[in-house]
């Protein structure tokens, strides 16, 4: 999910090891704006990270925080890999929403019209379908040959809505669309989720039923929707952050 640049801020102290982190072997955490932290509060630098990111939720040190606002499978494989730390035991990661242009989705669904909302989810779908897995693939396999004894956890995506009627002061989401985006994620974290099984060694961590009743206009929300902070919208909350953290460590 994409976001807007921000300040540069210095990240050194992010990505320095300790040595409990060392004892236990380095972690590397890849990925999106959902790996990133984008939401949570506090996000800097050109890729938006914060202390707030499920990363630094885990009780584990984060040896190295790559993951990257707006980033692609194609940019974890240019931008994110490089070398891995000696003695890599831990690699999770969120890729893939992204590459299938998930937030022009919402946008249009946002602003436009119901036609070109329902024209732009079935171009996503269609995406997903035909070529996400193969990307998914190639950045499954390269994090494995840069860490063969790693655990890898990949987390998947919510379901973004309530379905509730729509909340915000900013563009109109009715029923139906919110339904028809929630369908589009359950696609998204399927295809996610059948690659990551192909890959020894990989768990997948479905987020979906752990955000049930906190999505967009939920009464206590744990995914911001349009905000004044515009790159917050559509990423988890810090309380939403948390619950990928405690998904993910459910699958260490």
């Amino acid at each position: 999910m994409v976001v807007l640049a921000a300040g540069l801020l210095a990240w050194a102290t992010l990505l320095a090891p300790s040595r409990a982190g060392a004892a236990a072997g380095a972690y590397v955490a890849l990925g999106d704006s959902y790996s990133a932290g984008v939401g949570a509060g506090g996000s800097a630098g050109t890729c938006l990270r914060s202390r707030g990111a499920y990363p630094y939720r885990l009780g584990r040190t984060v040896t190295s925080l790559r993951a990257c606002a707006a980033a692609t499978t194609g940019d974890v494989l240019d931008r994110q890999l490089g070398a891995f730390p000696a003695g890599t035991r831990l690699v999770t990661i969120t890729i893939g929403g992204n590459d299938a242009g998930f937030l022009e989705v919402i946008e249009r669904c946002l602003f436009g019209s119901a036609a070109a909302c329902s024209t732009r989810v079935e171009r996503a779908e269609r995406f997903v379908r035909a070529s996400l897995a193969a990307r998914l693939r190639r950045v499954y396999d390269a994090i494995r040959e840069r860490a063969p004894g790693a655990t890898v956890v990949v987390a998947g995506y919510p379901r973004l809505f309530a379905r509730r009627p729509w909340c915000s002061r900013f563009g109109t989401i009715d029923d139906r669309e919110q339904r028809r985006l929630n369908e589009a994620a359950n696609l998204l974290d399927r295809t996610i989720a059948a690659e990551v099984k192909r890959h020894r060694g990989f768990r997948f961590a479905d987020v979906r039923e752990a955000f049930n009743g906190g999505g967009v206009c939920a009464r206590s929300p744990r995914i911001h929707g349009v905000t004044t902070r515009q790159f917050d919208a559509f990423h988890p909350t810090a309380r939403g952050y948390e619950t990928y953290a405690r998904v993910i460590r459910r699958r260490l």
